[in-house]
């Protein structure tokens, strides 16, 4: 039996029954049979099994119900009157337990419920040889093989992790990532077929959704009170900045209205994230500040981007066990999610989440993705750590938001399979049950084997990563499999060998992240596998992980190369970072990239480099830039930065911009140091009249890092508006 195998059960050992024949010099020999009642989802597990054995060996396995005639052993898929009287004491009472077992007459393979059915129906494959390497269908090895046997089985296991989630709403990744044995977030319909494996409701998907649950469309009119109080006004909610007044009478009655609602649609349905929406715009009002003085003494936390800012996780869990109370009278068993992040990130200091809340937690600011969580060494992970057991301690509901696909990462190399894999046993030693991948599991070509680490890790934390990653390294690349498992080595050899730390900023990360012969090292072994004699699927694996590659490779040297002009001021630089960088785009299209190299082009039009800026406009004749790449009114999340030369840092410098009179300005922020922005204010505030003027800062010494020429300067985030023509840095 493949060792793979071992890392998926709880226990496996020789039974007294002989080896079975299945198929025998491609003709069948056994047939498939389920209960008179199966379902939609047990119909399929028993289809996938017979197409799958067909795809072996050309042989058609026939599938009968109890009641019908059937040649041959029998191989009773799902909970048949014959597999119940073989089933050890309470297995249906664990939904995704999964049985496979030789007896005297034929073979079980049956779970603890429809989805444990189809789950055992996969890993009884396994054991034939199949894999499911990436969710492409040409990724997938069926081994070819006109007589199959199995050998004597009594496999009885289950998942470690309760809830095992990523983003899979495509049907290919659905099917993936059923045969991986993930149970979610599937789509509304794809939940027959895979027994109700969970599924964002489709109104209300994803995670921050006060303002999907309370659109201020249908309520603000009538209900103002409803919506944040913001400098000194009612402001309508939105998907970003600004949340709820969750104090306000009324508001957590239709607030679980709407969720009950949510539930009373589809029974099926097991979940709604409750979340607030996305970044700050807490409300304001005496009473939502008279419940944080109440509940957590109105304090501060530095969880998040921009340091201390007023604690927010009392308010946010007060009121999510508002609404759950609400919800619970009908629906005792659904499951509300919250996250905590940002400033609600921290545990309550006196609110505890009911039963039915799940905090989930997300692995962000601070984070370093280059070490385990538990890794004393990362300062970043030992504060999110200690945040993390605080959590474990109070509700074992907790469920990990980790960034497996960091989209923010620009399709970088981002070797994190050795961190994570510790990350999912730590968290199974304290006790967490639940993981969520915010990924859809479809980059391969970057991430090479981590996906398929990790589902087999939630399965069984105990396993070896290495030898996963070695098995789906030489299921992969067959002949070529020593020279990508140097490329894999080299990559990851890359970030250790430096030690540095990276989160979600690859302008701010990448200088000094990684090693560059080790770097070299990888691409040799690229070069080298690429001249390995193999078949086309290899050959076209290996150019894919390749082009991916020196899409990186490029790009990191265009971002080091930007790094030091922005230490040193020389122009030189910067044209030969524009130049590299497009040199990487030529192996791949990445927006991110693409928008940062076309950020450097405008240098000589806006006098310094910047990113996150729109497009170029005219407004009165002068072409200028909006500080909000996604553009005016779309309510989504931008930071605009730019950098500018202070060759003294000891001495002030002063600021001049001219930006359009109606923009939507009040200050600018100062990086002073990783994470931290500091507010400065203009000699004179903006007209509000549509005109160019041209407003200053003055920035003193210590608003500025004092360890580089290059000062970076922002805008803030969430929609606001700032048309910029030119900014210039002066100093005496």
């Amino acid at each position: 039996m493949n060792s793979l195998l071992l890392t998926m059960v709880l226990m496996i050992a020789p039974a007294p029954e002989p080896a079975m024949t299945l198929v025998e010099a491609g003709r069948p020999v056994s047939s498939i049979v389920t209960a008179d009642d199966a379902s939609d989802t047990v119909r399929r597990a028993a289809e996938e099994l017979a197409d799958t054995i067909r795809r072996m060996s050309g042989a058609k396995l026939p599938i009968a119900s109890e009641g019908k005639a059937r040649r041959g052993r029998r191989i009773d898929v799902g909970l048949t009157c014959k597999a119940r009287s073989h089933l050890p004491e309470g297995f249906a009472d664990d939904a995704e337990r999964v049985l496979i077992r030789t007896v005297p007459d034929g073979l079980l393979i049956c779970g603890g419920s429809d989805r444990g059915t189809l789950f055992a129906v996969y890993r009884f494959l396994e054991v034939l040889g199949c894999r499911w390497l990436t969710p492409e269908p040409e990724n997938e090895v069926i081994p070819h093989q006109s007589t199959v046997t199995v050998p004597s089985l009594a496999i009885d296991t289950q998942p470690a992790f309760q809830w095992r989630l990523f983003g899979g709403s495509r049907p290919e990744l659905e099917r993936w990532g059923v045969r991986m044995g993930m149970n979610g977030l599937y789509t509304e319909e794809a939940a027959g077929r895979n027994g109700a494996c969970l599924y964002w409701p489709p109104d209300v998907s994803g995670v921050h959704t006060f303002q999907k649950l309370m659109p201020n469309e249908r309520y603000f009119k009538a209900h103002p009170e409803w919506y944040p109080l913001l400098r000194g006004r009612r402001a309508p909610g939105k998907l970003h900045n600004a949340q709820l007044c969750v104090t306000a009478p009324g508001l957590a009655d239709e607030f679980a209205a709407n969720v009950i609602r949510v539930f009373d649609e589809d029974p099926r349905r097991q979940l709604v994230s409750i979340s607030p929406n996305d970044g700050y715009g807490w409300c304001t009002c005496p009473a939502c500040t008279e419940l944080d003085r109440k509940l957590c003494g109105g304090r501060t936390t530095k969880q998040g981007l921009s340091g201390a800012k007023p604690f927010r996780g009392d308010r946010v869990f007060w009121f999510a066990n508002e609404v759950a109370r609400r919800v619970a009278k009908k629906y005792p068993n659904k499951k509300l999610l919250v996250l905590a992040y940002v400033n609600y990130a921290e545990p309550p200091d006196t609110i505890r989440p009911l039963p039915n809340v799940v905090p989930f937690l997300c692995h962000y600011a601070p984070a370093d993705y280059a070490h385990a969580i538990n890794d004393p060494a990362s300062e970043p992970n030992r504060q999110f750590n200690e945040l993390l057991k605080r959590w474990a301690r109070i509700t074992p509901e907790v469920m990990i938001y980790s960034y497996v696909s960091k989209s923010m990462w620009w399709r970088l190399p981002r070797p994190v399979l050795r961190p994570f894999a510790a990350d999912i046993k730590h968290f199974h030693e304290l006790g967490i049950r639940r993981y969520y991948c915010q990924s859809s599991l479809t980059d391969w070509p970057l991430d090479g084997p981590l996906y398929y680490v990790i589902g087999r890790l939630l399965w069984d934390p105990s396993a070896d990563p290495k030898e996963i990653a070695g098995e789906w390294i030489r299921q992969m690349f067959g002949p070529a499999a020593p020279e990508m498992s140097a490329y894999y080595d080299a990559v990851d050899t890359a970030v250790r060998t430096t030690g540095r730390s990276y989160s979600d900023s690859p302008p701010r990360d990448v200088p000094g992240l990684y090693d560059r012969k080790s770097f070299d090292a990888a691409m040799a072994a690229l070069e080298r596998a690429e001249k390995v004699p193999a078949d086309q699927r290899v050959k076209h694996r290996i150019a894919e992980v390749a082009q991916t590659f020196r899409y990186g490779y490029r790009m990191v040297e265009a971002i080091e190369k930007y790094h030091r002009f922005c230490e040193s001021g020389d122009p030189e630089l910067l044209e030969a970072a524009a130049a590299t960088g497009r040199e990487a785009l030529e192996y791949r299209k990445v927006r991110e990239s693409a928008r940062l190299i076309d950020s450097w082009a405008v240098f000589s039009e806006l006098g310094v480099p910047a990113s996150g800026f729109g497009k170029a406009e005219t407004k009165d004749g002068h072409r200028c830039w909006n500080s909000d790449e996604t553009g005016p009114g779309d309510q989504s999340h931008g930071w605009a930065s730019f950098i500018i030369r202070v060759p003294d840092t000891k001495k002030p410098v002063n600021l001049e911009i001219d930006v359009w009179g109606t923009s939507q300005l009040g200050g600018i922020v100062v990086n002073t140091k990783r994470g931290v922005w500091t507010p400065v204010r203009p000699q004179k505030r903006i007209s509000g009249k549509p005109q160019w003027e041209t407003l200053v800062w003055h920035i003193p010494p210590e608003a500025m890092d004092q360890t580089r020429v290059g000062q970076r300067v922002g805008f803030g985030g969430a929609d606001s508006q700032v048309w910029i023509a030119e900014i210039r840095a002066k100093q005496p």
